[in-house]
């Protein structure tokens, strides 16, 4: 028999509750991690199943693995919370037992495979960008709710899915929920998600200027939390209490339409982070968060700030809807058939792009603060040299920290060959206490693990006028002999983040240079200076000489010299 769950009574933080309170239709919350987007979809979730019996939804995610190994496990643990039991209030995938009775959508699914119904006989389809999930099409949705909005494709949104959130009016009247939009993403980052910003535009016409006031409390809670004294810490959160008594979100009052994209009347738009959920979470844990996460992730991803962006960086080329994807190994996340223990563990099973009989190959980039290490391979057959994932860490853990970052990850990767793309300069320094280089050491931690290493010597790398034209050229795709250039988008964030916003300058001779001025800056991130991007860099680099030069056609392919 199994046993009831501890149900515990749910604190609800300021964000939730304006969202529960608010008399809202429709609702775009770019909420940071930890500030509790599960819970409140879990909420909305119920208040569906409750007060729109046998409508039909949409659970919409980029791909159908985000939906199976990120937005379900969290809102199953989530709804148990509410005290919904899966496999008792409701079913994924399968149809209750016949003798359960229960109903079904009026516009009830082809087939369940796809499909999560309740005992109300509400139900939601999963769909997904990437095919794999349910379709859309043909569908009328009574509403739809995405998670981690910013990896969403606007125009297949709506074509797609916004399309197909029509009719039913003679049922739920009076509901301000049906053919709503919920929409939960963390802050947009790069080219991508930029969208979802419009909504907010309602707050300008309103004279309600938020994000300066956002800005400055941002910057006193980086400060808090950077913070060893109590009484600093004390003065500070004072201040940002005051600021935060200045934000004002509330639902749109009046439709307008801007940029080609309409904000419904009744929509509310609202940004928070985890300093709204300090009740819940604990000051110590976002003390640690600062310590282990990069400070691009921590700005963004936990302080929910809006990045700055570049309009003419070093990698012009670079477009991430169009270079990156989520790769993820789809029927394996399926068979673990929502076991949350087991989605949570980090390994290559879940990376559809790592092809476990090819050997992988990677660049390091050593640093006093930060150092990097980026993994890719080359996938001849399709044409393509692709990066899977990027791993860092923080002063003071260094190389045996790095490697065994990387050796846990790629545990289960058979073909244990690790292709090591190094320079002559700075991977070849020595600590002061070791015969070994950096390098000779990093190899030496893989071996302990059982990885056979290659070493790839870049010799002196090329100056930047070089490099920025080779990656023109590679990331432009104009010679069809050339490798394609791919990047895991979910694995390689930190790297594609770095492209997206790596500055250009001429220097006094007016060449060509990489700005790194940023990476002394402690107001800009690491990450989105240039420490990833020189490994990739590196990468570029070798895709020339160790790999295209090694293929049979070779006439045509860019040449870079030192």
């Amino acid at each position: 028999m199994t046993s009831a769950p501890d149900v515990k009574p749910i604190k609800f933080n300021r964000p939730q509750l304006r969202f529960i309170l608010s008399k809202l239709a429709s609702a775009v919350s770019l909420w940071s991690r930890a500030t509790g987007k599960s819970t409140i979809i879990a909420w909305l979730i119920h208040m569906i199943v409750t007060k729109m019996p046998r409508s039909c939804w949409g659970i919409v995610g980029s791909t159908y693995g985000q939906l199976l190994t990120r937005t379900l496990p969290s809102t199953i643990a989530q709804l148990e919370k509410l005290g919904y039991i899966k496999d008792v209030h409701y079913f994924i995938g399968r149809k209750p037992p016949e003798n359960w009775n229960w109903p079904e959508p009026f516009q009830r699914p082809v087939s369940y495979k796809h499909f999560i119904i309740f005992y109300t006989g509400a139900g939601f389809h999963l769909i997904s960008q990437d095919g794999n999930g349910s379709s859309s099409r043909g569908l009328n949705l009574d509403g739809y709710i995405g998670d981690e909005a910013l990896l969403l494709d606007r125009e297949k949104l709506g074509t797609d899915v916004i399309a197909s959130n029509r009719g039913n009016k003679n049922y739920w009247k009076g509901c301000d929920l049906h053919h709503g939009k919920f929409l939960f993403s963390s802050m947009p980052w790069g080219d991508q998600g930029k969208w979802l910003l419009n909504d907010s535009l309602y707050y300008e016409r309103d004279g309600n200027a938020f994000e300066a006031t956002r800005n400055n409390m941002i910057k006193l809670q980086l400060d808090f939390v950077d913070a060893r004294s109590m009484t600093t810490r004390m003065q500070l959160y004072e201040e940002i209490l005051e600021l935060s008594r200045q934000l004002r979100f509330y639902p749109n009052p009046k439709a307008m339409k801007r940029n080609r994209q309409e904000t419904p009347k009744g929509l509310l738009y609202s940004e928070a982070n985890i300093f709204d959920n300090l009740a819940n979470i604990g000051i110590p844990y976002v003390e640690e968060q600062r310590r282990e996460l990069s400070d691009f992730v921590f700005l963004i991803e936990i302080l929910n700030q809006r990045p700055a962006t570049v309009e003419a960086g070093f990698y012009p080329r670079l477009k991430i809807s169009h270079h990156a994807e989520e790769c993820m190994a789809t029927d394996y996340i399926a068979g673990l058939n929502f076991n949350i223990a087991k989605l949570k563990e980090p390994g290559c099973l879940l990376d559809s792009d790592c092809l476990a009989h090819l050997p992988l190959r990677g660049a390091v980039d050593w640093g006093s603060k930060i150092s990097c290490l980026s993994v890719a391979q080359v996938h001849k057959d399709a044409g393509e040299y692709r990066f899977l994932k990027d791993f860092h860490v923080k002063h003071p853990k260094l190389i045996e920290d790095l490697a065994k970052l990387f050796c846990d990850y790629y545990e289960n990767h058979l073909l244990k060959e690790f292709h090591f793309i190094e320079d002559s300069e700075w991977g070849n320094a020595r600590r002061p206490d070791s015969k070994l280089t950096y390098n000779q050491q990093f190899a030496e931690e893989l071996q302990k693990r059982g990885w056979r290493v290659r070493f790839f010597n870049q010799g002196r790398v090329p100056n930047y006028a070089i490099r920025y034209k080779l990656g023109i050229d590679l990331l432009g795709e104009q010679d069809a002999r050339q490798l394609r250039i791919r990047f895991n988008k979910v694995n390689c964030r930190h790297t594609l983040t770095a492209m997206s916003m790596a500055p250009l300058k001429e220097n006094s001779k007016g060449e060509i240079e990489k700005d790194k001025g940023s990476e002394k800056k402690k107001t800009i991130p690491g990450e989105e200076a240039t420490h990833f991007t020189d490994t990739v860099d590196l990468h570029f680099l070798s895709i020339d000489k160790h790999v295209a030069r090694s293929t049979p056609e070779t006439s045509g392919l860019l040449m870079v010299s030192s």
